[in-house]
């Protein structure tokens, strides 16, 4: 094969293993996460089936503000029909030492649990090809923003 095809046997795949954290600010002026549409469309109350929740939050290497930024996650959140259901799907824009790209999932899950299992679908970059999971966590629950704790495992 010729120009941008190759065969999916020639990429040469290793596995990576990181750990990083997503924060998520729900008050003014830094928003990174807001409701956009919901069959009850009141302001304070509780998910409601049918909600989408589209987001842009930076990535860091710790939970620390101050912490150095490695990217961005970007995507959208709907409530399911349980309240504590929802399905994500997003991507994720990362460079640490060693990788630059960007990874993409999805899944659904029981925000409610200790921790979660999001699928990684595709990647670009260093990431091309990726396929593996994320286990995500509620690092900090602040009401003015949650930090997410993700640990990424990949080939």
């Amino acid at each position: 094969m010729s120009g941008c095809w190759s065969s999916a046997s020639a990429l040469k795949l290793k596995a990576v293993k990181f750990t990083y954290y997503m924060h998520d600010d729900f008050v003014l002026p830094d928003v990174s996460a807001v409701i956009v549409t919901s069959p009850n469309m009141t302001l304070g109350s509780t998910a409601t089936f049918g909600d989408i929740t589209v987001f842009d939050s930076v990535l860091k290497e710790t939970v620390s503000n101050d912490s150095a930024q490695i990217g961005h996650s970007s995507g959208q959140v709907s409530a399911l029909k349980e309240s504590v259901e929802k399905f994500i799907t997003f991507v994720q824009d990362i460079t640490i030492p060693g990788y630059s790209g960007t990874i993409s999932c999805s899944a659904r899950f029981n925000f409610s649990a200790p921790n979660w299992e999001v699928g990684v679908n595709s990647g670009t970059g260093s990431f091309r090809g990726a396929s593996g999971y994320l286990t995500a966590s509620v690092a900090v629950p602040d009401p003015a923003g949650y930090i997410l704790k993700s640990c990424a495992t990949m080939a």
